[in-house]
């Protein structure tokens, strides 16, 4: 499998990459260029004019599915000898987010973006299911949560835009207002990671820069998530997470272009506990279960409409696939993303 996403992968940023001398003869540029905007995966990626609003609309979509341990895929008798008595199948986690942006001045871009989230996992028992904890799931079964996830608060400044470069700093928090309190059908709370939030307030500070020539453009975000607490109203924090991506897309027509990127993302485990009853049967409900180290690569579109009724209005489609992971203790392995990005500016 790793071997044909390889396979799909080179071409694309080979086709990518080569397209600037062909580029050179087709110089026009529209109204709005759809390469001047980051892949849909990418989030705070640019700057409006003053006095400008945007709004638009995120939506994620992320699978996982098998068991792992570190890079390796662990088996059931693996989980049993470790003392866990459910084992997770398959997990869906869906964000809705609304993203909206005012520009005070040219160089300084305010944005909100409050978010809903959905996750839903299948897990079954192993072995005699009379393992650690203070209650047991019974039998195979789906267990869901959903609700408001938490909010963001953000400010783009302008550091640097010249004619072939363009550089900006991201301050955001994140507010905590998702709930860390969502439990399951036996009132127990919940596995960690289908909580709805962080439950912490949360430094999100980013680095990005982007530059062009024709057709082509290319840029590179560096990221963090820094919680601010050490831990929320539930007993526990979340690790701070560091990532980075870099991506180029090419504009094929007027109003469509092609992107390739690639991310890496490395993220702690869980600080502190539940206070409050909850199971110890499966790997999700033990802090150490979380966080690790992961790569991926990431194929996408941008469309926006040059004229009419849809002028300007801007839509990204990415699909997104794991290249490696090693992951702390016993995980889910995130599978295939999908981020789809709608927005119009004015």
């Amino acid at each position: 499998m790793r071997t044909l996403k390889y396979r799909l992968l080179l071409p694309t940023l080979f086709l990518t990459s080569c397209a600037a001398p062909w580029a050179l003869a087709h110089s026009e540029l529209p109204e709005y260029p759809p390469e001047s905007h980051a892949p849909a995966g990418v989030m705070f990626d640019h700057l409006h004019a003053k006095g400008e609003w945007m709004l638009g609309y995120r939506y994620g979509r992320e699978t996982y599915r098998d068991i792992y341990r570190g890079s390796s895929e662990a088996g059931t008798m693996e989980l049993q000898m470790a003392g866990y008595t459910m084992k997770p199948v398959s997990m869906t986690m869906e964000m809705y987010m609304l993203d909206i942006m005012y520009a005070v001045s040219d160089d300084l871009t305010l944005m909100l973006m409050p978010q809903y989230m959905s996750m839903d996992m299948s897990m079954v028992m192993i072995g005699s299911g009379h393992g650690a904890g203070h209650s047991q799931h019974t039998g195979d079964h789906r267990h869901s949560t959903s609700g408001v996830g938490d909010t963001v608060i953000a400010g783009l400044f302008r550091l640097a835009n010249t004619h072939n470069l363009r550089l900006h700093a991201t301050f955001g928090l994140s507010a905590p207002t998702g709930s860390v309190k969502q439990r399951g059908p036996n009132g127990n709370l919940t596995h960690y990671g289908m909580q709805l939030g962080s439950g912490t307030w949360d430094l999100l500070p980013s680095l990005t820069y982007t530059s062009g020539l024709e057709r082509l453009s290319w840029g590179a975000q560096l990221s963090a998530r820094l919680p601010l607490e050490g831990e929320n109203d539930s007993g526990f924090a979340f690790g701070e997470r560091y990532g980075a991506t870099a991506w180029s897309a090419f504009r094929v027509a007027d109003w469509l272009s092609i992107s390739a990127r690639l991310e890496y993302a490395k993220e702690g485990d869980i600080n502190g506990h539940y206070e409050g009853p909850h199971n110890h049967s499966s790997p999700p409900d033990r802090q150490s279960n979380y966080g690790g180290n992961y790569s991926a690569y990431g194929l996408g579109v941008n469309l926006v409409g040059q004229r009419g009724l849809f002028a300007g209005t801007r839509l990204g489609l990415e699909w997104l696939s794991t290249l490696s992971a090693d992951y702390n203790g016993y995980q889910l392995a995130r599978e295939d993303g999908l981020n789809m990005s709608l927005s119009y500016a004015f």
